[in-house]
């Protein structure tokens, strides 16, 4: 009897495996496929002097916007894993195949055009703009599933709450005047790639 058991517990992980390879592989091709349709209007606009379409903040922004966004992300970062480890709770951190990279780059890139961008019109400001961002950062958090009920739950969804906090900043501040995107899902994307490469220097990414 144990054989049978066995065996069907790891074909479940291997269906598991095989579903997460796939989200991960299909939301890397949609966050894709929308910087692709977002950077053709970029490069439309550049050329003809259009005003903005369909994609929100299709425009550049200076350089050192992008130091700034990436800057703050990896010291998020870094202060997530500093207070894990603190708190003892970076040995109960669930393990990541390392498919699921392609997954955070897609979300680097989808979460963004949602969020701070076709939630989050470039003209806003003051307290509209400042309550956008409470809001729109308590759904960012939720929508990642955290577990509320363990203190690495908690501490996760904190700095999931504090990150989308930062990527508003990014698109809503004098550094970026045009409110581009591009800054925000550099960010993003720096931030996702942190967090995986602290995790793979933990041990906790199956290869």
């Amino acid at each position: 009897m144990p054989r049978p058991a066995i065996g069907r517990g790891c074909s479940a992980s291997a269906d598991s495996m095989d579903l997460t390879a796939v989200k991960a592989l299909l939301y890397c091709a949609l966050g894709l496929f929308v910087l692709v349709a977002w950077a053709r209007e970029r490069r439309k606009r550049t050329l003809n002097g259009e005003p903005e379409n369909f994609w929100p903040g299709t425009t550049y922004a200076p350089t050192g916007a992008y130091f700034v966004a990436a800057a703050g992300a990896i010291l998020i970062t870094i202060a997530e894993a500093a207070v894990e480890k603190r708190a003892g709770l970076t040995e109960l951190q669930d393990h990541l195949p390392a498919i699921f990279i392609f997954q955070l780059l897609g979300a680097s890139v989808v979460e963004e055009m949602l969020f701070r961008g076709f939630v989050a019109p470039g003209e806003l400001v003051g307290r509209k703009l400042l309550a956008l961002m409470i809001v729109g950062s308590l759904v960012f958090a939720l929508i990642h599933n955290f577990d509320l009920s363990e203190p690495e739950g908690r501490v996760n969804a904190l700095f999931a709450f504090i990150t989308s906090l930062w990527l508003y900043v990014v698109r809503f501040n004098p550094l970026n005047p045009d409110r581009s995107l591009l800054p925000c899902f550099m960010a993003h994307t720096v931030r996702n790639l942190a967090v995986f490469g602290i995790k793979g220097a933990q041990g906790f990414i199956s290869w």
